[in-house]
């Protein structure tokens, strides 16, 4: 990895683990995304939005533009879905 790739890596494995993933979870993830970085995939995760709500037992805080559920009620994300990479239209980056 290059200087850049380490700052992104580092950057993602403290939001992954403030998100309530074990380390080993959080490096394996931050390593995905270095790939998908370098392949020009623009898919992202829940990990990265910055409407991800909450640690270990998420939601979304932007459902109804991210299509997620009815109602409030139903934003919650399962650990599977959160980790997917997946285009999103209420993704916003989270910032740095």
């Amino acid at each position: 990895m290059n200087t850049a790739e380490i700052d992104t890596f580092t950057e993602r494995l403290a939001r992954f683990t403030d998100k309530g993933l074990t380390l080993d979870d959080a490096e394996a993830l931050a390593d995905k995304l270095v790939l998908r970085d370098r392949d020009g995939d623009h898919r992202r995760q829940c990990l990265e939005c910055a409407h991800l709500q909450g640690v270990d037992r998420w939601s979304c805080g932007n459902w109804k533009q991210a299509t997620i559920g009815t109602r409030p009620a139903d934003a919650g994300l399962a650990h599977g879905l959160v980790v997917m990479l997946q285009q999103c239209t209420g993704f916003k980056e989270q910032a740095r």
